[in-house]
């Protein structure tokens, strides 16, 4: 079995994507039918039921007390990405959802600027801007219309860069185990409140796909980090766009969908900026990495 290497990272990385799209089908499918915060709180109560099990193994403590107020913003913006992220796939091809997703990276180098006070070079404004004009090919304001749910992809892919930014942070001092269960454990009375309004009885039929949205979502999340921990992000990121591959095909055989030529030039720019950002910041610790082991050396 594939541990670590490149062809063990991009066999996960390809593994989420194909996973990830399953995900997205399966929301899709009960759109119209269950409502979308009564979603996310059973994608995130399964999810925690088949997480605490591999987590206690790991052994979790409480999270320090300076962490909390990050732990608060990580959470809310976890949450929010996943009801407008959810909104966007109930009511958008699958394809066109996960093309915008792929601006988090943009919005991540927007917030570590504003919010963490992180230096940018002209190449990585370039990108964003690049990324961006791969937005307007997707949305393509003026020729077609945007609509609600474009406009939640978007929103879902900033609130996913701010979530991103956070770990960050949290990273410091806690584990990525640490992270996803206080997070799950945080986002669940979220979800909760809204849906005691919303609440909509699933059948039986229903229950399935419903059971499969949080198990699907947790392996998913599982092999993403496989693939990350297996080989460096500049071999495993450019499979990300395998995504648009999956969902392409997915949603043509379930949903009749099929993106246009813009969709695709669209993604494909936005992808490559966001590509080039991860690439270059990769670069950039390996060379903080050897400066430090040369300067450990000397002393």
């Amino acid at each position: 079995m594939l541990k670590t290497g490149p062809a063990a990272g991009i066999f996960w990385m390809c593994m989420a994507t194909l996973i990830s799209s399953i995900s997205g089908a399966m929301v899709r499918e009960l759109a119209g039918e269950i409502p979308t915060f009564e979603l996310v709180f059973f994608r995130n109560l399964i999810a925690m039921v088949v997480l605490i099990p591999i987590v206690l193994r790991q052994g979790v403590g409480l999270p320090d007390r300076s962490q909390l107020p990050y732990y608060g913003m990580r959470i809310l913006f976890a949450f929010s990405a996943m009801v407008f992220l959810f909104y966007a796939l109930a009511r958008m091809p699958l394809a066109d959802v996960y093309a915008l997703q792929y601006t988090i990276p943009l919005f991540t180098i927007l917030l570590a600027v504003l919010f963490l006070k992180q230096k940018a070079d002209i190449h990585s404004w370039a990108a964003v801007f690049v990324g961006f004009v791969g937005t307007l090919i997707v949305m393509r304001p003026g020729v077609i219309e945007i609509t609600l749910a474009a406009l939640g992809a978007i929103t879902a892919a900033c609130l996913s860069a701010g979530s991103n930014t956070t770990i960050k942070i949290l990273s410091r001092k806690d584990n990525a185990e640490a992270i996803t269960l206080w997070t799950n454990i945080g986002m669940l009375p979220l979800a909760l409140v809204p849906t005691i309004f919303v609440w909509v009885t699933p059948t039986a039929e229903q229950w399935p796909l419903i059971i499969g949205v949080g198990v699907v979502s947790s392996i998913g999340g599982y092999c993403f980090t496989r693939a990350v921990s297996a080989a460096d992000a500049r071999i495993v990121q450019p499979f990300q766009f395998s995504r648009m591959v999956f969902a392409t095909a997915i949603g043509w055989i379930m949903f009749s969908e099929f993106p246009d030529l813009w969709t695709w030039i669209g993604a494909a720019v936005i992808f490559g900026a966001s590509y080039y950002i991860v690439y270059r910041e990769g670069r950039a610790r390996k060379a903080a990495q050897r400066d430090q082991q040369a300067t450990d050396q000397r002393t």
